[in-house]
């Protein structure tokens, strides 16, 4: 072959490798959705709601679009999600662009129907990333993301990510993402969970003098949208939906879920409010965190499993109400006691209650199938039809190990005396 046309060939074959650009588009071009909101629909079968920048200037015709400052909600029903995307990008002047998505949200009505044909679907896509949030919003979804506007953060995307952390300081929500879901769907270890929203719209706070209540009340006895609170935003994200399947079968609570996320390893620290176990009408606070990895094992008697399970924990005392001594060596296991105590009754509930729901959210199968030789003897053994007959032993494991700067809690002294006397 000649030398030139040698040379012409390579240069056209080098040239033609420099124009993998000519797709590309500007980032003025696409249209980055924060949130996805799914739900049945009215006209169609579903409606969907993607949550974007305000696009001023735009030519948004048709559709139903609400906008918060800097953040627009484009409501639509269509016959599927895709096809949705579809029928908006054909009256947005950009195109929606799903790699910056914080928040996969589904209606209570739709994920109590089933959600796993969607969320098998969106895993073909480059754009969704298995780190999306999965969350289960009590009432609509396009509702709960019309609420999810900006209070304190000036960027919707900060914070909607700020939000997410705030689970590895209080444990009332886990930190489910959508690839958690989508493994824990297909497998026969445990059963998948999602975080539990709401709207709260204020109307459960009371106005007025308080009297205060004589009865003590945890602050995780709540769940998503039932806060007695007023200010900030309307979106709350507190417990936990229960999965059989793709379909949500159940709630846990604030409280259930912290024991939840012990169980699975997850739970961080948070602030615990127990009784005073010698002022009963008072309550001391602790800051409880994770000691280390929770203890599980798994026997089987005459082919019945029994699941042997302790938590690690450790924390700080707070305050103490009552002021008693509890920096005192020998008053200290009085009070660790009691936390222990306080720790395995929620623990126990929230056990039982996923027993009766029967959804191995603790994903306690992992341990059992260490058992079986064969992954087909295992999947025959069939744990998750099994589960709610398992029988579990709980144990807690706590130590206090800073007081505070307070070396000593003394009593309170008035024209009467020693409180108390």
């Amino acid at each position: 072959m000649p030398k030139n046309l040698l040379f012409a060939v390579v240069c056209i074959i080098v040239f033609s490798s420099l124009t993998g650009c000519y797709d590309a588009k500007e980032i003025t071009e696409w249209g980055y959705v924060y949130s996805i909101g799914m739900e049945k629909g009215i006209t169609d079968k579903l409606r969907v709601t993607v949550q974007v920048p305000s696009m001023k200037g735009g030519d948004n015709g048709g559709g139903t679009a609400k906008s918060h400052g800097e953040i627009e909600n484009i409501v639509i029903d269509c016959p599927s999600f895709y096809s949705g995307v579809n029928m908006i990008n054909s009256f947005l002047s950009r195109q929606l662009n799903y790699m910056h998505t914080k928040y996969m949200v589904f209606s209570e009505e739709l994920a109590r129907e089933g959600i796993d044909t969607y969320i098998n679907g969106f895993i073909r896509s480059r754009q969704i990333r298995r780190q999306i949030s999965v969350i289960v919003s009590k009432g609509s979804a396009s509702k709960f993301l019309e609420k999810n506007i900006l209070t304190v953060s000036s960027s919707l995307s900060k914070k909607q990510q700020n939000l997410l952390t705030r689970q590895e300081d209080t444990g009332f929500f886990s930190g489910a993402t959508y690839g958690d879901m989508l493994n824990d769907v297909k497998t026969y270890y445990g059963q998948p969970i999602a975080i539990l929203a709401a709207v709260n719209d204020d109307n459960r706070f009371k106005e007025g003098e308080g009297k205060g209540q004589t009865t003590f009340k945890s602050s995780g006895d709540y769940y998503a949208g039932e806060l007695m609170r007023k200010g900030a935003s309307n979106v709350e994200f507190f417990g936990t939906a229960v999965f059989d399947g793709g379909r949500m079968v159940g709630e846990l609570n604030g409280d259930e879920t912290r024991a939840l996320l012990m169980v699975r390893d997850e739970f961080n620290r948070g602030y615990f409010a127990v009784k005073d176990p010698k002022k009963q009408d008072t309550t001391v606070t602790l800051d409880v965190r994770r000691q280390k990895k929770p203890q599980i094992s798994v026997g089987f008697k005459e082919n019945n499993p029994t699941v042997n399970l302790k938590i690690f924990l450790e924390g700080d005392i707070v305050a103490i109400q009552s002021t008693v001594d509890y920096e005192n060596e020998e008053l200290k296991p009085i009070l660790e006691t009691e936390f222990k105590n306080h720790i395995k009754e929620h623990l126990d509930k929230t056990i039982k209650k996923c027993q009766n729901l029967n959804s191995d959210v603790f994903k306690f199968g992992s341990y059992a199938a260490m058992h079986f030789l064969t992954i087909s003897e295992w999947e025959e053994y069939n744990w998750l039809k099994r589960f709610k007959n398992v029988k579990i032993n709980t144990e807690i494991e706590f130590r206090i190990r800073r007081t505070g700067t307070m070396l000593k809690s003394s009593e309170i002294i008035s024209s009467e005396g020693q409180k108390g006397e």
